[in-house]
């Protein structure tokens, strides 16, 4: 059964050196979760790094017992078969049982085709498993009228396969599968699955603040499932349109007792709107009549990013929102497969370059 996280990192550049270019492959798919302390890639990356090195790198074709892999590595048996249980699940390591007992060996009998197949086994996981998401996604196309932020994450997404029925909806067995829940997900917890049911249901980015009060989430907890489902590319972030009335009236409100209409007008950028709407504003500061809804009509014609530079220059912040990274379930698989896509990408080259030093 098919269990493994990729990592997306930035690639070892030029690097020749074995154990760099294993240590990389490594990290991609997560499989050192702890570093240790040392001179070497080895020492940091410890028994992992020591089995795969001096085994299953050492000869490509070879298959190793438990009882060899300890002799050369001189890791505990109970290290030894803790490690080969990740290494397995991952897809980089197949075992065979003959005459000897059980075998390990690199699947495929190379770095290129063991990341082959996982590539194509993790990528088909993924459509499986993402496929629900055409009917549970809301068709909005309001979602994304607003364009999202410009930041840029490291992909990273577990991959499981699908295991047997449980008392769980389906929505929650893939956000949990996925990693959104965290590496120990607490039990009966489905706070990252209240999260998700509100993101495929909403047509419009949704604040923090409003996701919290909606899932009965901390603020750190929901913060960090909204990072998870960021970085697997599920989820973007957009500026809340319907909020930025709000703070600008805040903000004026509050500068203006503060600092005066002269600052407003000066550093507080009022000056760069339009000469009427700068004046109506102004004096309805000054007769402290100045409601949201002026503010929201006063801006009606204003292009959202000279909003947002309005709003910054009187000392608010943009107010973000979440939302899912398509207007339909179908975009949102498409974003999730092609980071997949690239990630995938990325090892497969560096699993290529290590077999050729290999040889």
């Amino acid at each position: 059964m098919l269990r493994v996280r990729f990592v997306e990192s930035a690639l070892p550049a030029g690097s020749r050196d074995k154990s760099i270019l294993l240590a990389w492959i490594l990290d991609s798919m997560a499989l050192i979760r702890s570093r240790g302390e040392g001179n070497s890639i080895a020492d940091e990356q410890g028994g992992m790094h020591s089995i795969v090195s001096k085994c299953f790198m050492s000869d490509l074709r070879k298959g190793w017992t438990s009882a060899e892999i300890a002799e050369v590595t001189g890791i505990s048996s109970t290290g030894i078969h803790h490690q080969l249980v990740k290494i397995r699940e991952s897809g980089l390591v197949s075992d065979v049982r003959g005459g000897e007992g059980k075998k390990y060996m690199l699947r495929g009998g190379s770095f290129s085709t063991a990341i082959e197949l996982i590539s194509a086994n993790a990528t088909t996981i993924a459509k499986q498993r993402l496929s629900l998401l055409y009917d549970r996604v809301m068709n909005s196309p309001a979602r994304m009228v607003v364009s999202a932020e410009e930041e840029s994450l490291p992909f990273k997404i577990d991959i499981v396969e699908l295991g047997p029925s449980s008392e769980k909806d389906v929505l929650e067995e893939l956000v949990t599968d996925f990693g959104f829940g965290g590496d120990r997900p607490r039990a009966n917890d489905s706070l990252h699955s209240d999260v998700m049911s509100i993101l495929v249901s909403s047509d419009r980015p949704v604040e923090l603040s409003l996701l919290m009060e909606r899932s009965g989430g901390s603020r750190a907890r929901v913060g960090r499932i909204l990072e998870r489902m960021r970085s697997a590319g599920m989820v973007e972030r957009a500026v809340v349109e319907a909020r930025i009335p709000i703070d600008v009236f805040g903000s004026l409100s509050r500068q203006y007792r503060a600092r005066g209409s002269d600052w407003l007008i000066g550093r507080g950028g009022l000056g760069r709107l339009p000469n009427d709407i700068c004046k109506s504003l102004i004096n309805s500061l000054e007769k402290e009549v100045l409601t949201i809804e002026e503010v929201s009509n006063s801006l009606e014609e204003i292009p959202l990013l000279d909003q947002r530079v309005l709003l910054n220059t009187i000392g608010g912040r943009a107010p973000l929102g979440y939302r899912l990274t398509g207007a339909t379930g179908g975009e949102v698989v498409a974003s999730v497969l092609r980071g997949l896509e690239r990630t995938l990408s990325r090892i497969s080259s560096v699993a290529e370059r290590l077999d050729s030093l290999l040889e």
